[in-house]
């Protein structure tokens, strides 16, 4: 009967690998659901971040074209003023020359 006791004891032992393996699936399923839903999450607020990233970015862009604008402006401005200042200069020096 030695052999029979050998053999539930081996059969039992089988029994509670494959109870702890299927806890240890169960338990891997739950982490895998987790991990995905923490995935999601952090897909979901990266996007969320890159559209107002996105919008800001086009803000400043929007900003940096009126700075040009307006410092091509203003260089247009100072470069007449200069060539009207220069063709007076040059105007009173030529009738300055005359006799």
């Amino acid at each position: 009967m030695d052999d029979g006791t050998e053999y539930s004891s081996w059969v039992e032992s089988r029994r509670l690998i494959i109870s702890q393996l299927a806890a240890m699936d169960s338990s891997i399923r739950d982490l895998s659901n987790r991990v995905d839903r923490f995935n999601d999450a952090a897909r979901e607020r990266s996007i969320e971040m890159s559209e107002k990233a996105a919008g800001a970015v086009n803000g400043l862009n929007i900003r940096v074209s009126m700075l040009e604008l307006r410092a091509k402006l203003w260089g247009g401005a100072v470069g007449a003023i200069v060539s009207i200042v220069v063709t007076i200069v040059a105007q009173l020096m030529l009738r300055g020359l005359k006799p």
